[in-house]
């Protein structure tokens, strides 16, 4: 009755409440106490504070929480086509990502939402399209197609708000969902390896439209936005600050009346948040805390924000759009435009007749571009692009596996690889001015040699041209020279790239088969026997406390009848039940023997999934640098290639120079002879 009660408040107000992670083994080593408390009053005690929230403790699972708080409003918002709206907040790794679902046995609140998305619209026709970005330093990332596009928010008026450039793919069910999730989750680790991003600098954004169609051929639309918000932590940036002032500020005008545009424009964050985060949709915000002192600080300032979102009202409202009816008003806008422009006289076109055009030209190609046909075909053309663009990243391969990647693995390699394409890219331009003093080189000799085949040439600019000649080639000798140098860089770096990755390979085993996937499907065979043993032990448990009470039943009966044992059968039966009670005393101990014994190998079996998971993403990453290894053999072979033939050219280049002074010299020394000879005839 009390979840009851706190639901249906939560239709009309801001659902806020807190989950608080387990000890991590670095804490139990160390011994550290959990002072984060939530109490059954719905209270969370942090230190000597206490805040009027509701709480789940560590023991709680993440399908509990959606039972009791999530579920309802995701059934009002995809019947009503209401938007749904859950930001996740807290320090670093207190849990956000495990809410979300960051492994793959399907058990965080994307899958479960999805699972009752698809059961919910599966008879019907529909459109389900998934967008993942990251926002970092004020600039929107696009984590399933990270091409170098700049997305824009583009607000169109009543068709809402436009994510420019951003890929939407469309999935169809909830395994489809939860890939792209995790494969988004991948990019990111990746981005933040080779840009060198801390998690704490980075926001996520995973959005999910829902749209499908019901009787008259109306369409319900439900967007569901998930929002993994950083910047809690002291490490945090200026501009990850700056992002979660403006979102503070945006929070703080939902309680008071409502944020205006240019709050939500204050940060790329709260942009795309304005569609969903507003008063007309359900809003759960979820607070992750850690369980010990050390995190006192962090945990004060989550409850902080939590209490300001807790208090906001809200105004549920369906989002339904008519598209139909839209684009045929639209079209009718832009034929009225055109026939204004038309029966303009004189070539006067008043220029509110052009502006109207343009904006109803817009806002026909934007109406168009949201009808289903157009986002499965616009779907289809992105996804094609996906698998180019992670290829060229070398790492198509590894993100569209269901593996995640270990993000401090092979650190040192990436340093390494990020430094040797620094010298690839100066290699490329010191090549290119080399081959651009070669070309000059050839043109002066040309000239030169054209010069000197004219009778009668001055001989002041036969010098000019010959010491223009000797110039560019000290310039060429020297490019030369620093291309050599830039060349050794490289292969240095090369060199050292090598001695990484046969060190990695030497200290890691071959891994065969998604082990991942192998273990998670044991895990739940062991799971299904756990339970039918319990309820078999439970039935057996019944069937002999019945046999029992029908024992006790029996001898009841037999003493209501003035039956009277004898001294000889009580001494048995004394004997019986000291037997009894001794074999029962010793199978407790037995059960409670094996309990124990379970329960190491259980934790033994899980510290062995997690050393072995950590490895096999080691060598899942070794085989991405595989592939850049082998580019970068194909590099260092065109390399040296076309360094061969740089200096063949070179040397050809100053034979030709030599060749063409000895030519000069001969020349001169004809003329000479010439001059002689006429003299001698005179």
């Amino acid at each position: 009755n009390e979840y009851k009660s706190y639901l249906s408040v939560c239709m009309d107000k801001v659902a806020a409440y807190v989950r608080v992670r387990p000890l991590n083994s670095k804490e139990k080593e160390a011994n550290l106490q959990k002072v984060v408390k939530c109490s059954q009053e719905n209270k969370v005690s942090v230190g000597d504070k206490s805040y009027p929230v509701f709480g789940f403790s560590s023991d709680v699972s993440c399908d509990d929480i959606y039972k009791k708080h999530l579920k309802e409003t995701v059934q009002q918002g995809l019947s009503r086509g209401i938007n749904i709206g859950i930001l996740l907040l807290g320090e670093s790794k207190s849990g956000k990502s495990t809410t979300l679902g960051s492994n793959l046995s399907g058990n965080g609140i994307i899958s479960l939402i999805s699972d009752d998305v698809f059961s919910h619209i599966n008879e019907h026709n529909y459109y389900v399209g998934v967008t993942y970005l990251a926002v970092h330093q004020d600039k929107i990332i696009d984590l399933l197609n990270p091409a170098d596009k700049d997305i824009r928010v583009k607000n169109q008026g009543d068709l809402g708000d436009y994510m420019e450039n951003a890929s939407e793919l469309n999935v169809t069910s909830t395994d489809d969902t939860l890939r792209l999730f995790h494969q988004g989750d991948k990019v990111r680790k990746i981005l933040e390896l080779e840009r060198d991003i801390p998690s704490t600098k980075c926001h996520t954004v995973f959005m999910v439209s829902v749209e499908y169609k019901v009787a008259q051929g109306s369409v319900i639309r439900c967007n569901i936005h998930y929002y993994n918000i950083s910047g809690l932590n002291h490490k945090a940036d200026e501009q990850v600050k700056n992002s979660l002032s403006a979102l503070e500020t945006v929070i703080s005008d939902l309680g008071s009346s409502a944020p205006t545009i240019s709050g939500y424009n204050s940060s790329k964050l709260t942009q795309i948040m304005r569609s969903v985060l507003n008063k007309k949709s359900f809003i759960h915000v979820i607070g992750h805390l850690g369980p010990t002192s050390n995190s006192t600080d962090i945990n004060t300032r989550t409850m902080e924000f939590l209490q300001k979102c807790d208090v906001i009202s809200l105004t549920p409202t369906s989002s339904a759009l008519n598209l139909p009816s839209v684009i045929t008003s639209l079209r009718r806008r832009v034929t009225a435009a055109r026939t204004a422009i038309t029966a303009a006289t004189n070539g006067n076109i008043p220029k509110e007749h052009v502006a109207e055009l343009e904006n109803s030209i817009s806002a026909l190609t934007s109406a168009k571009r949201m009808q289903w046909q157009e986002r499965q075909m616009l779907s289809m053309r992105i996804e094609e692009e996906r698998k180019h663009t992670l290829a060229d990243k070398g790492i198509l391969e590894w993100v569209t596996e269901t593996q995640k990647r270990n993000r401090n693995a092979d650190g040192k390699i990436v340093s390494l690889q990020r430094d040797k394409d620094n010298y690839v890219n100066e290699y490329k331009t010191q090549r290119k001015i080399v081959d651009d003093l070669k070309n000059e080189l050839q043109t002066s000799i040309n000239q030169h040699t054209k010069l000197a085949e004219v009778p009668n040439q001055n001989e002041s600019i036969l010098q000019d041209s010959l010491a223009n000649i000797h110039k560019l080639r000290d310039q060429l000798k020297n490019g030369s020279e620093k291309l050599k140098d830039l060349k050794k860089n490289l292969k240095d770096v090369q060199d050292k790239l090598k001695v990484e990755r046969t060190f990695g390979k030497e200290t890691e085993e071959d891994i065969q088969g998604n082990f991942e996937l192998s273990y998670l499907i044991r895990s739940d065979e062991y799971n299904h026997l756990k339970k039918d043993n319990e309820q078999f032990l439970e039935e057996e448990k019944d069937r002999l406390q019945m046999e029992a009470e029908q024992q006790i039943a029996e001898v009841k009966l037999s003493t209501s009848q003035g039956k009277v044992l004898t001294v000889d059968q009580m001494v048995h039966l004394q004997e019986d039940l000291a037997n009894k009670t001794s074999q029962l005393s010793h199978l407790a101990l037995h059960i409670q023997c094996l309990q124990a014994e379970n329960e190491k190998l259980t934790e033994n079996i899980e510290a062995l999934q997690a050393a072995h998971k950590a490895e096999s993403e080691s060598q899942k990453m070794r085989n991405l640098l595989t592939f850049r290894q082998f580019k970068d053999f194909y590099e260092e072979a065109k390399s040296s290639a076309d360094f061969k033939y740089q200096e063949l050219i070179n040397s050809c280049v100053q034979d030709c120079i030599f060749l063409s002074s000895k030519n000069s010299e001969l020349l001169e020394e004809n003329m000479t002879l010439k001059k002689k000879i006429k003299g001698s005839k005179n």
